[in-house]
């Protein structure tokens, strides 16, 4: 039975390019080639904006670790890749060496990284086609394929939000609601409950369930619940928003954990964190954050946070895995999750599922109750529950999600 290639990328601190190079080779190969990596002189952990930029096209290199570069793992490689390790690069009889001229994306910033991320992205695919030909074309279509929809989706909902919180900030709301709502789909989201009760942005949030927010956020708010009604904050908890959007549950849970806590709204829409910082600023709060970032790149350091929140935000990313994931790493043991979101039915029409708009309302890229519940449990997550709490489309409903990490 032959045996799989193996293939070892060495930089000098196993920090950026030789990790996203065996990311890549590593979700490519899908198996079929033995990958590792490794630094001559390994550094404490992995660029921060290489993790970031392999996470806009869906790969997960957020739990690697720099590794020394030993002899043995030159010895146990069929193909050693090099991108300047310096002398430190054992050279063993037997073996095969490349070098890759790549630039260095340590002390840079993710618009720097991208590039280098998509020359590696070339050779890995040129390299994978070599070693294992037998693996179908068809593979590396879809991946490429996967690619370009995510960084579409990722770009589609951020120009969405963007427009509605530029319109939010001079005090159209309702302007704002419509930005957002209007790409559900040829058939209408519905705002109202069987009572005719408005359930959808800013009407959820009664006087008792805003307190800490002031009106300007809470009328800000694109959510599609309350995920601090159901949060269970204490005082002293660290509290993180994922798309915290213009702060409102942000500026909630910092007024629930005081004395001693805090609350960090992570949002990657710029226009989206000037409202949250001016609407924190008016509100007097100083125990609250606003980072930019992604949902699947969460800057923030493992168990680090007490409660990870997020209103009607999970739907609207392309790889939900990856994004449950981050939310699983930054927990600490014993964290809780409290989400607002739209769950699908099974039912969803491909029209609606194929129209890009759509990922920037609320359906499209909605997880049934079934898958979101399955996707929570591998990601690690227990005591999952999700009740639907009111319907927001003819095929989706709201719901709260919690589990325990």
């Amino acid at each position: 039975m032959p045996t799989k290639p193996a293939v070892l990328f060495v930089c000098v601190h196993n920090a950026g390019r030789s990790q996203m190079a065996a990311g890549y080779l590593t979700h490519l190969s899908q198996g079929a080639i033995e990958v590792r990596s490794a630094g001559s002189l390994p550094g404490d952990q992995v660029n921060p904006a290489a993790v970031a930029a392999m996470a806009e096209v869906g790969i997960d290199i957020s739990h690697a670790s720099p590794t020394v570069l030993t002899t043995d793992a030159v010895e146990v490689s069929d193909l050693v890749i090099t991108m300047g390790c310096g002398d430190a690069c054992p050279i063993l009889p037997g073996k095969r060496y490349l070098d890759w001229d790549l630039d260095d994306p340590a002390g840079q910033d993710i618009d720097a990284v991208r590039p280098i991320r998509d020359e590696i992205r070339t050779r890995i695919e040129e390299l994978l086609a070599e070693l294992a030909p037998s693996a179908p074309l068809k593979l590396l279509q879809q991946r490429r394929s996967i690619v370009r929809a995510s960084e579409n989706i990722r770009e589609t909902v951020r120009a969405r939000y963007a427009a509605a919180a530029i319109l939010a900030a001079v005090g159209e709301h309702e302007q704002a609601r419509a930005t957002e709502t209007s790409c559900c789909g040829p058939t209408p989201i519905s705002t109202t409950d069987p009572h005719a009760r408005v359930v959808f942005g800013a009407e959820p949030y009664e006087p008792a369930a805003a307190e800490g927010a002031p009106d300007v956020a809470i009328a800000a708010s694109l959510g599609c619940g309350v995920p601090t009604a159901v949060a269970d904050l204490h005082p002293g908890d660290v509290v993180l928003d994922l798309g915290s959007g213009a702060g409102a549950d942000v500026l909630i849970s910092a007024h629930r954990v005081n004395p001693g806590g805090r609350a960090i709204g992570l949002d990657m829409t710029e226009e989206m964190l000037s409202l949250a910082r001016a609407n924190a600023a008016a509100a007097g709060v100083d125990n609250v954050e606003f980072l930019h970032g992604y949902l699947e790149a969460v800057p923030l350091p493992d168990d680090s946070i007490d409660v990870v929140i997020s209103n009607c935000v999970l739907n609207l990313a392309a790889d939900k895995a990856v994004v449950l994931a981050e939310a699983a790493r930054v927990l600490r043991p014993g964290g809780r999750l409290a989400f607002s979101d739209v769950v699908a039915e099974d039912g969803m029409d491909a029209a609606t599922k194929a129209d890009m708009a759509a990922w920037t309302g609320c359906i499209a890229g909605a997880l049934t109750i079934t898958e979101f519940s399955l996707a929570l449990t591998a990601a690690g997550f227990t005591d999952v529950e999700i009740r639907p709490t009111h319907r927001v489309h003819r095929h989706a409903q709201a719901a709260i999600i919690r589990a325990i990490r």
